[in-house]
């Protein structure tokens, strides 16, 4: 309650003649390069060899990139958070009337769970961390969660060992919304959502780890784009036996590349001048060796996010068949991840446990099968009285009948031993007795 009323806490800084000394930024001993581009303390932007430098908007600007964030973020996005109360029988029952049912459906006033779930992932998946500033009411109860990109987050530590944010807002409306929050906003009031970390307190960056791979994904893509401006050929030479001046020789290359050179120009005719002619170079095998490593670095990409090459558009290896199975495993060992994570994390920061309360994804979005599939789905799971047909039916988005639409359906074939006909007598019921001689 102090931190939030006076922005300080019992491990808040202090007076400068108190014994204890103020938090400080997390910082390493040395700071060499490794482990900037490792933690990303100070550096928003990491240079790769090929002199692209890499931040969050320039890895976007790959293609391959771009499609892997997305589809990730969306994927997980549209999988709705629920609420659970278990009860002691083993089964659950949806906490409806639970303060985060609400906040995970609204998180503020300005996003829903889809937009705010979607801004959160993206800084998951590219910075390794995902950070949302808990604003409370006087009670202490969570009433918003504010994003905040986490090149805005530095995290700071306290000689006992607390853990504090400091966040600097950008833009007028994040400056607004922070206003009522201290100078270091406390672990309790941050929802950090962290990946895989090497030292516990802060997720690694995917986009610094995989810097080459995604500023040689970049190059190539700058070095088609050239070659697409010079009409999609290979470079070739201009030859005459005239003898040229060098003056004479630049202005006759500037000539050529303003008529000849260009998408823009595609299908000009060129005159030429003093004998000059031109000698075109053909497609080289290195050339050749060029488009096929674009292929091949837009697998590297997937494999970087853990995305099945067909989901990107890659096909070269991808048969019907096996389409079907990477779907599958796509959910089971990629965004499966993901989602215990925020499990996880949301179970931890809001003290569900305690309560006897648990998160769950509905992973039924990305798991939906085709028409055919659902009804043998349905159909094996009433002939096996794990579903009812109305279950059956509100699933596939009809409307219950209710009567014995709403009861399990038993087979004729599953009738309990003494009855051959309802299954529901006693054992030997409309049975002659023994002794008694059968017509």
């Amino acid at each position: 309650m102090l931190s939030r009323i006076f922005g300080r806490g019992s491990t808040a800084p202090v007076r400068a003649d108190d014994a204890r000394v103020e938090p400080q930024l997390v910082k390493k001993a040395n700071d060499t390069s490794a482990d900037a581009l490792l933690w990303q303390d100070n550096f928003l932007s990491v240079p790769s060899v090929t002199g692209i430098q890499i931040n969050q908007s320039t890895a976007l600007n790959a293609s391959a990139v771009m499609a892997c964030v997305t589809m990730l973020a969306e994927d997980v996005a549209k999988l709705t958070p629920r609420i659970w109360r278990k009860k002691p029988d083993g089964s659950r029952t949806e906490a409806t009337d639970h303060y985060l049912y609400e906040l995970l459906y609204r998180p503020n006033d300005w996003q829903n769970w889809f937009e705010f779930c979607e801004q959160m992932q993206c800084s998951l998946i590219m910075r390794g961390n995902a950070y949302a500033v808990i604003a409370r009411n006087g009670r202490g109860l969570p009433v918003k969660l504010i994003p905040v990109n986490a090149d805005w987050v530095a995290l700071w530590e306290s000689p006992e060992g607390d853990l504090f944010y400091r966040v600097t807002p950008q833009g007028l409306h994040l400056m607004a919304e922070l206003r009522d929050q201290p100078f270091l906003i406390p672990l309790v009031d941050m929802l950090h959502v962290r990946g895989f970390s090497m030292n516990g307190l802060l997720g690694v960056s995917r986009i610094v780890l995989a810097r080459e791979a995604i500023g040689l994904f970049l190059a190539q893509e700058q070095q088609a784009a050239r070659w697409m401006a010079n009409s999609a050929r290979p470079s070739g030479y201009l030859t005459t036996e005239a003898k040229l001046t060098p003056e004479g020789a630049a202005r006759m290359a500037a000539d050529w590349r303003a008529s000849a050179a260009g998408i823009r120009n595609t299908g000009s005719t060129p005159v030429l001048e003093q004998g000059v002619k031109w000698q075109g170079m053909s497609l080289s095998a290195s050339d050749m060796e060029f488009i096929a490593s674009r292929q091949f670095q837009l697998q590297e990409i997937a494999r970087i996010f853990r995305i099945p090459p067909h989901m990107i558009g890659e096909l070269s290896r991808s048969t019907n068949n096996n389409i079907t199975q990477q779907g599958q495993e796509y959910v089971n060992y990629t965004i499966s991840s993901y989602t215990r994570r925020w499990e996880m994390k949301l179970d931890t920061t809001f003290d569900l446990r305690r309560e006897s309360l648990e998160v769950d994804f509905d992973m039924s979005e990305l798991l939906r099968a085709d028409l055919t599939s659902r009804m043998n789905i349905y159909r094996t799971g009433i002939m096996s009285m794990v579903m009812t047909p109305d279950e059956a039916r509100i699933d596939a988005g009809l409307p219950p009948m209710g009567g014995d639409a709403a009861k399990l359906q038993f087979p004729a074939n599953m009738a309990r031993d003494g009855s051959q006909s309802t299954g529901t007598a006693p054992d030997d019921a409309g049975r002659p007795p023994a002794d008694q001689p059968k017509d």
